[in-house]
């Protein structure tokens, strides 16, 4: 079965594709003469809408690591009608074990009333599902108008090779299912036909999020399912909330170990303290990493209004040629503003607001934007991680209450016994633990070998790649028809915005190539 265009992944990348498509070819006010056929595969059709990231099961209990104001426009305008508000509102009403009546009466003045200065807020990440399924919804009703065809296949993409037209290998098959509307709920249907082995196509968009970290050695003695491999994939907090209730049951004292300690620590803290708190479970938790550094608060300081830069400042962006030098002005930048009394987040969010490291970005020949993309943007990254403060501020209730204990070192085996994990570490340590959850971050597209099955056979298909990711276009096609727009290009998001409004202009891109080369 031959199609026109062919998205793996149905999360933000995908949706946005299909929304891009629409919006470019709703402006041109004419019919196709031959229609588009799409197909879409998503591994899991419960994370539609949403992703992984931001379906109703999987981001239950999280939140934007962003304020609101530094997400992309159309979602910004989309919050504010209050009918979209109204659904959250009524949303946390129905559904009381998503634990959000505390943030909605938190923020009840922006939520309810006609409140302008509201962008600073942290929103649940659900909320998202809600946006894209507006979006599906929005597209499915132009599909007749603009001539397009869409199968949705549920299955895992094992491989893909191109001769012809790219051919796309299931891991066991792809079973079609039907995407229709009844009053405004999307309607999954399976075929009982029609199921694949592999699937040809003229065009393809990768959109399937973040690679999961790199896999751990592991020993099973016995079967024991609470080493938790991809935290976000198998459901984030909301499973590990599960499993710890679930030993609670016949177990007081509970160990948990986590390696790793940015986003997906941080993102289970709050609903742990509740845990222990309120249910009065005993939990320790236990964080083996290599760098004890977490995600700093996003806080603005007393005095942000007042902030102006000093070495940001037309005349020295001006004369930037190399990489580095965008690295050494940020440098400068922070070290004055805390001399001057302000935060780094202020410094942060004025770069952002005024689209700083872009500009920079842009001054670099193609020689020293590799070097950027490479070499420099890493470094920036790792000064400039910002989170949602409540977070941050339950892990420091935790660790005052002595309720964390941080181990610099690194895992090499996980052994699976009946009812314990046993981490084996690069220091010859041994440490047990009840459930262990891996948020490590994602292994480079170099070294991943089974995390995603496919990527090996974009390796084969290219040399433009490094360990921070594939090198693409300025319209992020990796080969001729193949759009990788999110994090597995090395280029996705020069500009340190936030991810899910780097990845969405980025598909906005790809869309208006795939369209101008139809």
């Amino acid at each position: 079965m031959l199609f026109d265009l062919t998205i793996i992944g149905f999360g933000v990348i995908g949706v946005q594709t299909l929304n891009g498509i629409k919006k470019i070819l709703t402006k041109k006010k004419h019919k196709n003469q031959n229609k588009i056929k799409i197909a879409i595969i998503e591994k899991n059709l419960k994370n539609i809408p949403g992703g992984v990231a931001y379906s109703k099961e999987n981001s239950k209990f999280g939140y934007f690591n962003n304020p609101l104001r530094l997400s992309h426009p159309e979602f910004i305008q989309w919050f504010d009608l209050r009918n979209n508000k109204e659904r959250l509102i009524n949303f946390a009403k129905k559904n009381p074990s998503y634990n959000l009546n505390t943030w909605i009466n938190n923020n009840e003045t922006i939520l309810t009333k006609k409140y302008r200065d509201y962008k600073d807020i942290y929103l649940p990440r659900l909320i998202y599902s809600f946006y894209l399924k507006d979006k599906i919804i929005e597209f499915l009703g132009f599909k007749k108008k603009l001539n397009f065809s869409i199968k949705l296949f549920k299955g895992e993409v094992k491989s893909l090779n191109k001769s012809i037209y790219y051919t796309i290998f299931s891991q066991k098959l792809f079973n079609e299912f039907s995407i229709k509307l009844n009053k405004k709920n999307l309607i999954l249907k399976k075929h009982k036909i029609n199921n694949l082995n592999i699937i040809k196509s003229k065009k393809i968009v990768i959109g399937t999020g973040v690679i999961p970290p790199k896999m751990i050695n592991e020993t099973n003695i016995n079967k024991n399912l609470n080493y938790i491999w991809d935290f976000y994939s198998a459901g984030g907090t909301n499973n590990l909330i599960k499993k710890i209730n679930i030993i609670s049951k016949f177990k007081k004292n509970i160990s948990i170990i986590f390696i790793g300690n940015k986003a997906g620590l941080l993102e289970t803290m709050q609903e742990i303290e509740k845990l222990i708190k309120n249910n009065k479970i005993n939990i320790k938790i236990v964080c083996i990493t290599k760098n004890i550094q977490t995600l700093q608060k996003a806080e603005r300081s007393k005095k942000f209004n007042s902030f102006k830069f000093q070495y940001f400042i037309k005349n020295n962006i001006n004369k930037i040629k190399k990489a580095d030098q965008i690295l050494l002005l940020l440098k400068k930048e922070f070290k004055k503003a805390k001399l001057n009394g302000f935060n780094k987040y202020d410094v942060w969010t004025y770069i952002l607001t005024n689209k700083i490291m872009s500009t920079c970005y842009n001054r670099l020949n193609t020689s020293e934007k590799k070097n950027y993309n490479f070499s420099i943007f890493p470094l920036i990254r790792n000064i400039t991680r910002y989170t949602y403060p409540d977070t941050v501020s339950a892990k420091n209730r935790l660790e005052r209450a002595n309720r964390i204990k941080f181990i610099k070192d690194k895992v090499v085996k996980i052994i699976k016994n009946k009812n314990i994990l046993i981490l084996k570490t690069h220091n010859k340590k041994s440490i047990k633990g009840d459930i262990v959850i891996n948020v490590s971050g994602p292994v480079s597209v170099v070294e991943t070998k089974n995390e995603i099955k496919f990527i090996s056979s974009l390796r084969n298909m290219t040399k433009k790649y490094n360990e921070r990711g594939f090198s693409t276009n300025m319209n992020f096609m990796l080969e001729n028809g193949l759009y990788l727009p999110g994090t597995l290009s090395n280029n996705f998001n020069p500009g340190r915005e936030t991810i899910i409004k780097a990845i969405t202009k980025n598909s906005f891109k790809v869309a208006k190539n795939i369209i101008e080369k139809t």
